[in-house]
């Protein structure tokens, strides 16, 4: 043991060295054979470096890779706008692909120990692969399942009270930084910078109507997500976590006001949920009473000023039309799944074969698209997964766990109404978390299934 010890100190030199001379490689190549070779060798060396990186500094760069994601809807469609080649590789390379390589190296180093809320999961992981074999789209099978990843890699992720503190600090800042950014869009820019993006992004389509609401004149702010109600669910988990984590009421203020103009009614909803739930298990009720009515206030005056009257009105009096095409969806999401106790398949129902068919069976709940597609039990399994990881986290008496447990049961909300269990930039916000959060309920200490000890204190083991 003591010669590897010995011998690993000169690592970092020996992976500087050999960057290094890529990079002097580089240069002589583009005198000698021109730029074309000099480009190849640098991708090599940036190749090089980038794995390096992630293996001397894996939890930094799975902080880096998740502070990104409410950033890549954005970044990868300006890419496309401005003609960047191979925008959708680069999309899979800067997304799933990193968080699947940062999983094996943190299962390797930390080990994984299974519990009830995994085995539900690879129990509605099974089901789904065995029914996708019978007939499905990969591509929504890829989506439906995208959670698996960002939740594995919170489940082998150990971090010190200084590294989650700083994941908590982060996330929340983010969100007010892209907050503010929306509302800039939403007051000063309008709907024309992003209805140019999309003529050249989704020639054809146009902007999507979930930026727009009945009864509402205005843009729904979306920031740099792919839609208002994905950036509603950022919002609401962020002020879940600054709720446990934070007492300044700055950034919350801010996300606050971007969640309002997101009109996204299932997100105001889960946020509340998630926050009564969380101030009456931590023993704050003061602090409730006090922000939710400074909320009120702040909601009641930003009606006028986004002309959320006629909108708001419409939803009281029950003659929202986006209200009543939700409560038809959920009538025939249930007679649907009573017909196909099996499944159907991936992307029978949903928003991915409304795009392609727009005379597809319209599902909007996440729970139903669910059952339909892989088969009743598929879908009590995913409940099944949600109910023991709710119970486990909120059993854990930390702040990571009532933060994980208020996230699940204000994401859970949402589900019941809307589709959102596709997007992995916000999977990765959601299950990360809740992965982290039923690990470290665990236990301390305790041998893992790859014999490796899982002790909390630092990357590795």
């Amino acid at each position: 043991m003591k010669a590897q010890s010995v011998d690993n100190r000169y690592l970092p030199s020996f992976w500087a060295s050999i960057l290094v001379s890529i990079l002097v490689i580089g240069a002589l190549q583009s005198v000698l054979m021109g730029p074309a070779a000099a480009v190849i060798v640098l991708i090599g060396g940036a190749v090089v470096a980038s794995v390096w990186l992630v293996l001397r500094r894996t939890v930094m760069v799975l902080g880096i890779v998740l502070a990104i994601m409410p950033l890549h809807f954005l970044a990868v469609s300006l890419g496309q706008f401005y003609g960047l080649p191979h925008m959708t590789a680069i999309s899979a390379a800067t997304k799933e692909i990193p968080l699947l390589l940062i999983s094996f190296i943190l299962w390797r180093r930390n080990g994984l120990r299974l519990r009830a809320p995994d085995w539900f999961l690879l129990a509605f992981f099974a089901i789904g692969l065995i029914r996708s074999a019978f007939g499905g789209g990969v591509r929504g099978f890829i989506d439906d399942f995208g959670l698996l990843i960002p939740y594995a890699a919170g489940k082998v992720t150990v971090l010190t009270d200084a590294q989650e503190r700083l994941w908590a600090k982060c996330a929340v800042w983010i969100a007010a930084v892209l907050s503010a950014v929306g509302m800039a869009e939403v007051f000063v820019l309008g709907d024309g910078p992003r209805r140019v993006l999309y003529a050249v992004v989704s020639p054809g389509e146009g902007l999507p109507t979930s930026y727009y609401a009945n009864d509402f004149e205005g843009l729904r702010e979306a920031s740099t997500t792919a839609g208002p109600l994905l950036f509603g669910a950022f919002c609401m988990a962020a002020l879940i976590i600054w709720w446990v984590y934070f007492r300044n009421p700055l950034p919350a203020g801010i996300i606050f006001a971007g969640l309002i103009c997101t009109l996204t009614r299932s997100a105001w909803a889960g946020t509340a949920i998630a926050i009564l739930l969380l101030a009456l298990r931590m023993g704050q009720k003061k602090r409730l009473a006090s922000y939710a009515l400074l909320g009120i206030i702040v909601f009641v005056a930003a009606i006028p000023i986004l002309g959320m009257g006629d909108y708001l009105f419409s939803t009281r009096t029950g003659q929202d039309t986006s209200e009543q095409v939700h409560s038809a969806s959920l009538l025939t999401g249930l007679e649907y799944v009573g017909s196909h106790p099996m499944g159907s398949g991936a992307e029978s129902v949903g928003p991915r074969i409304l795009r392609q068919n727009a005379a597809a069976t319209h599902i909007e709940s996440s729970y139903l698209i669910l059952a339909a597609q892989y088969g009743l039990f598929a879908g009590l399994c995913f409940v099944g997964f949600l109910l023991t990881a709710i119970h486990r986290t909120w059993k854990n008496r930390t702040p990571l766990g009532y933060a994980a447990a208020a996230i699940l049961m204000g994401f859970g909300t949402m589900m019941f109404f809307l589709p959102i269990h596709q997007d992995f930039r916000l999977n990765s916000w959601v299950w990360f978390p809740v992965g982290l959060a039923v690990s470290s309920a665990i236990g301390q200490g305790i041998p893992t299934v790859s014999g490796l000890p899982q002790r909390r204190g630092g990357e590795t083991a």
